[in-house]
């Protein structure tokens, strides 16, 4: 069977019988291949968001610079809502954690930051962090820089990043498989009174849990919550039905051999 067409005939269980005998090595190459596309695809819709935070921050940002250990900004920016408090202010010579705590004590908000010419103080998860941009060693940055340089940088590393997950990803998906492999020995033998080897087994649930993993990324992308029981639910559902088709071929092949032996006597 063709490389390309091992993921795809995995959507259709009548086609199991034909998929398990498929070498190892071949099945893992094919759904490797399918990870890193679905990696790729996650990783240019994260960069289609990083994008828009570039030109948003083109458009709204007002220019600024860090620069031997000292901040400026051509305006004056502050923002009081959803529990959070956010001051930039380079008239602001120094910010302590006094400043950041009598924000932070009020009970009113959940995040705090305030960043003035020398530096800066942060308050979330119930810290408060102070810095000294004196203490950087040299850091610069600027709004050109940022979104010239580094947000289109952040845009490389996403894509990188989800590429180099699928590998991570593809390791979890056959560590599942290989719990969730027992489950349908039981199945097999409990459901449809087959007695499954090992390789049936362990490949059968590989390839079956495929198509349900594809849907719940298509639900995700579509920003539809989907819990682990649900995955779960889904994935022993397929590979229930797939049995099901899996069993009903071997019993064709049994009545075919019977009926045959009839028709030549």
């Amino acid at each position: 069977m063709n490389l390309f067409a091992i993921p795809a005939f995995t959507f259709v269980p009548v086609k199991y019988r034909e998929l398990v005998e498929e070498n190892g090595g071949k099945v893992f190459g094919a759904l490797l291949i399918c990870f890193i596309i679905l990696g790729l695809i996650t990783g240019i819709r994260g960069s289609a968001v990083m994008s828009e935070v570039t030109n948003s921050v083109k458009a709204e940002c007002p220019d600024f610079e860090l620069k031997n250990g000292e901040f400026s900004i051509d305006n004056t920016y502050s923002m009081d809502r959803d529990n959070v408090y956010m001051k930039i202010d380079d008239s602001i010579e120094k910010v302590s954690a006094a400043d950041v705590e009598a924000l932070s004590s009020t009970g009113k908000y959940q995040s705090v930051m305030i960043i003035g010419k020398n530096g800066a103080g942060i308050f979330n998860n119930g810290q408060i962090q102070t810095i000294d941009f004196d203490k950087l060693g040299g850091f610069e940055i600027s709004k050109d820089k940022l979104c010239n340089t580094f947000l289109p940088a952040v845009n490389v590393f996403i894509i990188i990043g989800c590429i180099l997950g699928a590998f991570i990803l593809i390791g979890l998906y056959y560590l599942v498989a290989l719990i969730i492999q027992f489950i349908t020995g039981v199945f097999a033998k409990g459901f449809f009174k087959y007695e499954l080897d090992e390789k049936e087994r362990f490949r059968l649930t590989v390839l079956a849990k495929f198509p349900p993993y594809v849907v719940v990324y298509i639900l995700k992308a579509l920003s539809l919550h989907v819990g682990f029981f649900v995955k779960i639910i889904l994935s022993l559902g397929y590979i229930a039905l797939v049995l099901y088709f899996f069993t009903k071929a071997d019993d064709d092949v049994l009545t075919g051999s019977v009926d045959g032996s009839i028709d030549g006597m």
